[in-house]
């Protein structure tokens, strides 16, 4: 197996064989380490309206969360496991001892959950803001391309919850797709809200949008994602870069993320 990647790696390298990842891939699910699994149930679960569909009952407990059980939604989305404690009480990632984490830290940045419609996006957001003691508010934009919210789960772990503009409305130069960060319109956003719908669970059609990564080496990163997993560069930003394949966009970005119904990684250098 070995033998077999080095000669891999280097035919891609070398251009000779250059491997595309296939249109149709997409996440399937984000497992997350987490310091305590009710805690974490009372954000996931309780207050965003994912479904308990899965549990473990061993030493390393798991949990496992959905949007649902029809046949459109995944077995499930997220998966949340205890870290393992010393015997002295304290585990071995020191960010979830003293719940700050670094940006230095490379790693998780922020999940992605990507909404089918922007009512979607107004409801849950109308929901938040009711319950918005219990809530760790990251900030608001509008990416051209996209609108979303974020949020910070117990563990500080970065939650986007957003919506695609149709990929009508999306503009590029080339194979560019042009991106921004400015201020979401919120009240234009809520002008789409069901005013009588309370938010119980996410819609039928919610998916895994993107992760996004803190990378120690950008260019390295870049390197794996796209000659390796077959991703394709779209786009460049200051410390960051864009990668595209068909509907999967993969980017390393300043300080937000991108989209699109399959998109997968994005990077960012620590």
């Amino acid at each position: 197996m070995l033998k077999y990647f080095k000669f891999y790696y280097k035919s891609v390298i070398q251009g000779s064989t250059p491997f595309t990842i296939h249109p149709a891939a997409k996440i399937g699910y984000v497992h997350l380490r987490v310091s305590d699994i009710q805690q974490s149930l009372q954000f996931y679960h309780s207050l965003l309206g994912l479904k308990l569909v899965g549990r473990t009952s061993s030493s390393s407990e798991s949990v496992f969360l959905s949007t649902g059980t029809d046949s459109k939604s995944p077995s499930f989305l997220i998966a949340l496991s205890k870290v393992e404690t010393t015997p002295k009480g304290k585990n071995d990632f020191p960010f979830l001892q003293d719940n700050r984490r670094s940006r230095k830290v490379a790693g998780l940045y922020h999940l992605a959950i990507l909404l089918p419609e922007r009512r979607f996006l107004a409801n849950i957001f109308r929901h938040l803001q009711e319950h918005r003691d219990h809530v760790r508010f990251d900030g608001f934009a509008d990416h051209a391309v996209s609108e979303s919210i974020y949020l910070r789960d117990p563990d500080l772990n970065g939650v986007e919850i957003y919506r695609d503009r149709p990929r009508s409305e999306w503009r590029w130069k080339g194979h560019e797709v042009h991106m921004v960060t400015e201020p979401l319109n919120i009240q234009d956003m809520l002008s789409e809200s069901t005013s009588d719908a309370q938010w119980k669970e996410f819609p039928s059609g919610t998916l895994i949008g993107h992760v996004h990564l803190h990378v120690s080496n950008l260019v390295n990163a870049k390197r794996f994602y796209s000659e390796i997993l077959g991703l394709n560069h779209t786009a460049t930003y200051p410390g960051a870069y864009f990668l595209l394949l068909m509907n999967i966009i993969i980017m390393s970005l300043l300080i937000f993320g991108l989209r699109k119904t399959f998109f997968l990684v994005l990077l960012f250098q620590t």
